[in-house]
């Protein structure tokens, strides 16, 4: 049994029922845990997956790997509650649970991380924060806390790093993430360390000015999804659930829309539903589409990757007409309004693409990464405009 508290409020108990598989939450006092569970005297029941407002923190890959082999360790057994349970304990955020009472401190400042030349410096962190890291996503990472110098604080970072499997994978995600403020879309902040093995994102909850933290939902919760439904779906979904849920629709419509964009000009077939979220403050008057985060281009990996939901009806990669009419039939704008943003978006992507010649240049070993990097880049800001492609890599050959 796991007590849930609500901004830092007692809000219900969640339960778990191993003969039947079942997960129960049952609310204790008026105060709601998510948007899709509001105030009930009767139970929530979840059967085979935990209620999605408490899968969204489950970690996948990586993380799960390392995490289900220690606790094998420790119980004997593993499953989602053991682990949820487990990772609870250290969560800061809207939702808390039981904390457990530990001395244990970590000294790592941001600087340090972001100077530091110890190529085993990630799997430091890891051994570190892995028992702190409740966080989402199958990249290599791990949830941190680090002291600001800057600001004599500490606060909550996601550091990542990369496969062999992926290379560059750190740089990657930084220049889409760059190509993004370019274009006006708001962001957490972020960097890329100095030996280019990590990227390092702010974790974008907290309210300074209240000291209290944003409640969060990605959109597989909003839906009623699991983790292993986040590809199901589309796009117009997505917009529809934003002009339902947002207290400012128009805004963050537009928003939307440029992230929309983005995404296909950076080739990035991974934007999900556990990749676009909503924020929203204490007393859900005020609900708002959360920063751009887990944006890459995965073409330049997987040549024949596709959008990971369907826009249209279909999972390809489409032209500019048909985004541009996306902005007018599902986010408010006119024609007009999306022509200028979608220049707006192409203008920054050419802007980052530059930058990563340049980049190219000062740094020897990402030339041949860099050269693939741009040419996607290049297939998007020509053919791919005028012209809808099933398969990118036709395109690109």
């Amino acid at each position: 049994m796991l007590q849930v508290f609500a901004n830092k409020t007692i809000a219900g108990m969640l339960e778990y029922d191993t003969s039947s598989r079942e997960f129960v939450f049952n609310y204790t006092e008026d105060n709601p845990i998510s948007l899709t569970m509001p105030y009930s005297t009767k139970s929530y029941t979840s059967h085979y997956h935990m209620h999605p407002i408490f899968d969204m923190s489950m970690p996948e890959g990586y993380l799960f790997e390392l995490l289900k082999n220690l606790l094998i360790k420790e119980y004997g057994k593993i499953d989602d509650f053991i682990l949820f349970s487990h990772l609870s304990r250290s969560i800061e955020g809207y939702l808390t649970y039981d904390k457990e009472d530990t001395s244990e401190t970590f000294s790592f400042s941001l600087e340090e991380i972001l100077e530091s030349k110890d190529e085993n410096l990630f799997t430091t962190l890891v051994n570190n924060f892995l028992n702190h890291s409740a966080i989402a996503g199958v990249q290599p990472k791990v949830l941190a806390v680090l002291e600001d110098k800057a600001t004599l604080s500490s606060k909550e970072y996601i550091v990542k790093s990369f496969s062999k499997e992926y290379p560059h994978l750190a740089e990657n995600e930084y220049f889409c993430m760059k190509a993004l403020t370019y274009a006006g879309i708001t962001t957490p902040k972020f960097w890329l360390s100095e030996n280019k093995n990590l990227f390092v994102i702010e974790k974008f909850t907290y309210q300074k000015e209240a000291n209290s933290f944003y409640g969060f939902e990605e959109f597989c919760v909003l839906f009623g999804y699991n983790k292993e439904q986040k590809y199901d779906g589309s796009y117009e979904k997505v917009s529809k659930s934003i002009a339902q849920i947002s207290t400012q629709k128009q805004d963050d419509l537009q928003m939307f829309y440029k992230m929309m964009v983005m995404n296909y000009l950076l080739k990035n077939g991974d934007a999900h539903l556990k990749n676009f979220g909503v924020l929203y403050n204490a007393d859900k008057t005020e609900r708002f589409l959360a920063p751009a985060y887990d944006v890459v281009n995965t073409l330049v990996y997987l040549p024949h990757d596709k959008p990971a939901l369907t826009l249209t009806g279909k999972k390809i990669w489409l032209d500019k007409a048909t985004l541009v009419s996306f902005g007018v039939t599902q986010c408010m704008l006119s024609e007009k309004e999306a022509l200028l943003l979608f220049d707006i978006c192409i203008d920054a992507t050419k802007k980052m693409a530059k930058e990563v010649e340049q980049y190219m240049k000062e740094n020897p070993d990402f030339q041949i990464f860099g050269e693939k990097f741009v040419k996607v880049l290049h297939f998007s800001l020509t053919d791919n405009l005028n012209k809808s492609y099933k398969d990118a890599y036709d395109g690109i050959l």
